[in-house]
């Protein structure tokens, strides 16, 4: 009668025991099954976020000299980023986040913003009218973009707009 379980009411933790002993090479086979199964899980969800944090995009927000945002303006931009994460899907939390980097260069405020690739055309949005919209990556040879208000833009190099000569 050792391999029975008890007769109903009788509490007995020797026919427990036993039959975890009798199951103990398949307890054990199961465990380490599952630990391998969640170590692979983690290497693999590790090595997604390092490669999504390599392949970030990068923009940078040149304000006007005489930007001043509303308040709603502000909020309409804090909530574009918020929606981050829900645009990248699923993905790890490290790789997810926005960051945001104010910088002055010769007393010209640059905003710069770093997010996930699959985000890119989100975080280039136009947020502010006062705001240009610039890709640092390009190279320096860019020349930034200057508007004035009711004057056309100028020709490119060659064209003056003077036949004569």
């Amino acid at each position: 009668m050792t391999g029975l379980p008890p007769a109903f009411g009788r509490l007995d933790a020797s026919w427990l025991i036993g039959a975890f002993w009798d199951a103990r090479w398949w307890l054990m086979s199961s465990a380490v099954a599952a630990m391998c199964v969640w170590l692979w899980a983690r290497r693999w969800w590790l090595r997604r976020a390092r490669t999504m944090l390599r392949d970030r995009a990068v923009v940078s927000l040149v304000p006007a000299a005489g930007f001043d945002p509303s308040l709603e303006e502000i909020e309409r931009h804090a909530a574009r980023l918020a929606r981050v994460p829900a645009v990248v899907g699923w993905a790890p939390k490290r790789a997810v986040g926005v960051r945001i980097r104010l910088s002055s260069d010769e007393s010209r405020l640059s905003y710069r913003l770093e997010g996930p690739a699959r985000a890119a055309a989100l975080l280039r949005l136009r947020s502010f009218p006062d705001v240009d919209v610039v890709d640092p990556r390009a190279g320096n040879d860019e020349v930034p973009q200057i508007r004035f208000d009711g004057v056309p833009p100028l020709e490119p190099d060659g064209h003056d707009g003077d036949e004569d000569e």
